[in-house]
């Protein structure tokens, strides 16, 4: 497996300084936030993400996904296309794109609409040659867990549209490594890497989330390490050390803490 880290947190920095700070921490590539604001995103994505790419290459990483903006769940969205084309034209074999959030409709009208922009996703993928994969992510979400995801990739070609198992977000919602694993079959694509609490907030009737170190949460790696063992799982595995109030050379240490792990 490989070991990459998602740049969500390192917005501030230049493509430049990125092969020293992954190495720093000891991952072996990025998991590149394609986002507003970053270095490379929608509006220049087709000339900037070969050159990021390319120039982490030189320094002996990998770009095996982008994370385009959690918005970006329409294919029909022009910089979707212009995405799946910048990583075509990459190399950047996976992009996991927005998300699709459960709105005031009927449940069935919202998940038709979420499948037919997945048959969208398709083919876009298979026009370009990359894999699009959809993240599991704990809330208002169609895709909450892996069996909620399955709804809505439907009968998609694993191939073409994979799965982004999130075991910090699974635990959030009581999904069993075990189960999502084999859900996921032929789909799984990408782990992520990140562990949750749940703590109350000021009122003692409602509770949070909250981001912890990887190891001091609710997640059972042991058992996830052993499930993704058992699929022969050789796919990226994404740390994401979205730690709150911490400064950036925590951060960096924090990460490689994670990696370690």
């Amino acid at each position: 497996m490989q070991y990459i880290y998602f740049t969500k947190t390192l917005k501030d920095q230049a493509v430049e300084a990125l092969p020293e700070i992954l190495r720093a921490i000891g991952a072996d590539g990025a998991d590149l936030c394609v986002r507003p604001g970053y270095p490379v995103n929608p509006s220049n994505a087709r000339t900037e993400l070969p050159k990021a790419a390319a120039r982490l290459r030189e320094a002996g990483l990998t770009v095996p996904m982008i994370s385009a903006p959690t918005n970006l769940h329409d294919p029909a969205d022009p910089s979707a296309e212009a995405l799946v084309v910048a990583c075509h034209d990459a190399g950047v074999p996976n992009l996991k794109p927005g998300y699709w959030t459960f709105g005031s409709a009927p449940f069935q009208a919202q998940l038709d609409t979420a499948r037919k922009q997945v048959a969208g996703w398709q083919r876009l993928a298979e026009r370009y040659g990359v894999r699009c994969c959809v993240h599991i992510h704990s809330g208002n979400y169609l895709t909450l867990n892996t069996a909620a995801a399955l709804l809505v990739v439907g009968d998609s070609d694993p191939a073409r549209v994979g799965l982004y198992l999130d075991p910090g977000h699974l635990a959030l919602n009581g999904e069993p490594a075990p189960m999502a694993v084999s859900m996921a079959g032929p789909r799984l694509a990408i782990v992520a890497a990140k562990d949750f609490v749940w703590e109350r907030s000021g009122d003692a009737r409602v509770r949070r989330s909250r981001c912890v170190p990887v190891g001091q949460g609710f997640v059972n790696w042991p058992e996830w390490w052993k499930c993704l063992k058992d699929a022969r799982f050789q796919g990226p595995v994404s740390i994401h050390s979205e730690i709150e109030g911490l400064s950036f050379d925590q951060m960096l240490k924090q990460a490689k803490s994670d990696i370690q792990y």
